[in-house]
């Protein structure tokens, strides 16, 4: 587990109560545990406003908002009580881990799909070899939810180094999805609303199960989105900052 991830983690153990606490800010200020969240919430969308403003690829700021999809589920599920991850909510409906298979799974063929169709030569059909997929290995989701979280992030990782900076003129390169025939750039467009997707699933399996989340959670969440945002644009160095402040923040208040 990362800082960042114990930082989240204790984040989300945070109730009304605790998030009322004092917290001084400047040395001088007095103000509250929930403010210090919401400060870190407040720095992770100037630096947003900052490095969006800079010129990027199209592929690059539409894959900012998978990152950012990822940052949400993130802040949903980090810390998740073990028993949580493999109770079904109902009788054949997927407990939690299956859905994280299934987003891996996705995340992965997705990237070699749309990598396939960027690079592939015309002579080459437009679908992609079956035995160029990933491999089941590659989509394994065992262990708890942190280590979990950590695969998928690193195949987000993969996607972004893969297709972050594409030429505009790949964008328009054919490929197929579920049958239909369409472009990179739709390829593209798919990768943050089906994270968003099966992360309203993971809510709603969460509710079936009696689970509900603290205040310091849905904060949390936010501020995960928006770091992820940053990192989705290629500002590494601006995420890990953040990440560092939020972990300091946290300790500071004793998360």
């Amino acid at each position: 587990m990362t800082s960042f991830d114990a930082a989240l983690s204790a984040a989300a153990r945070l109730d009304e109560k605790e998030l009322g606490r004092p917290w001084t800010w400047r040395g001088k200020a007095v103000l509250d545990v929930r403010y210090a969240l919401y400060r870190t919430l407040e720095e992770a969308q100037a630096a947003h406003a900052r490095i969006a403003a800079g010129p990027h690829p199209e592929s690059r700021r539409i894959l900012a908002l998978a990152q950012r999809a990822f940052g949400d589920l993130r802040g949903l599920l980090i810390g998740l009580p073990a028993e949580l991850l493999d109770r079904a909510p109902r009788a054949d409906e997927w407990p939690l881990r299956e859905t994280l298979r299934h987003m891996l799974t996705v995340e992965r063929r997705y990237a070699v799909q749309t990598r396939y169709a960027v690079d592939r030569i015309d002579a080459e059909p437009v679908r992609i070899p079956e035995d160029r997929q990933p491999t089941v290995a590659a989509t394994a989701v065992d262990g708890e939810i942190d280590t979990i979280l950590a695969r998928i992030g690193e195949a987000r990782a993969e996607t972004n180094r893969w297709l972050g900076d594409l030429a505009p003129e790949t964008m328009t390169r054919p490929t197929l999805w579920v049958g239909y025939d369409v472009d990179v750039r739709f390829r593209l467009h798919r990768f943050a609303p089906h994270i968003v997707e099966h992360t309203v699933q993971c809510e709603k399996t969460l509710v079936a199960l009696g689970w509900r989340p603290t205040e310091g959670r849905r904060i949390a969440r936010h501020v995960a989105a928006a770091i992820g945002e940053v990192e989705g644009l290629g500002a590494l160095k601006d995420a890990r900052q953040l990440e560092t402040q939020l972990a300091e923040r946290i300790a500071s208040v004793g998360g």
